[in-house]
């Protein structure tokens, strides 16, 4: 049987803005998710004191999908004592972690998106996303 894992996803519209990483901040630290999903970051980079900062706890692990200048980006930041990443793809417009649930090896596929806005780059956006189909459908299958 599956645990509950607490799930945050969150479209945060940038992080660089204290405001807007206050408030996630808060958010993360108060809700004590198992592993969020951030949105439009719009951070070239995330190590680990930014994750730290953003998480508040220690037991932190994190996956990102770099922003493209002021653009996209997506961060994965998860607890490491309740998840394992197991595998992942990082994608022009997606991320998707296979992982395990540490508690009962429960294994599972979730998937971050951003895609583009453009209609030329769309065509693109559902290539890629149709080469992911292991993780939406949970068809963990390697």
């Amino acid at each position: 049987m599956a645990a509950n894992i607490n799930i945050i996803s969150w479209n945060v519209r940038g992080l660089n803005c204290p405001n807007k990483s206050g408030d996630v901040k808060w958010v993360l630290r108060n809700f004590r998710c198992d592993i969020a999903i951030l949105q439009e970051t719009k951070m070239e980079e995330v190590n680990f004191s930014t994750a730290f900062s953003l998480w508040g706890r220690r037991s932190v692990d994190w996956l990102v999908l770099p922003s493209v200048g002021r653009s996209g980006g997506i961060v994965f930041i998860w607890d490491d004592q309740v998840l394992e990443l197991v595998d992942s793809k990082v994608g022009t417009y997606a991320i998707c972690g296979k992982f395990k649930s540490l508690n009962d090896d429960f294994l599972w596929g979730l998937i971050g998106v951003y895609g583009p806005n453009d209609d030329n780059l769309r065509l693109s956006y559902r290539c890629m996303m149709s080469k992911m189909w292991w993780c939406t459908t949970c068809r963990l299958e390697w």
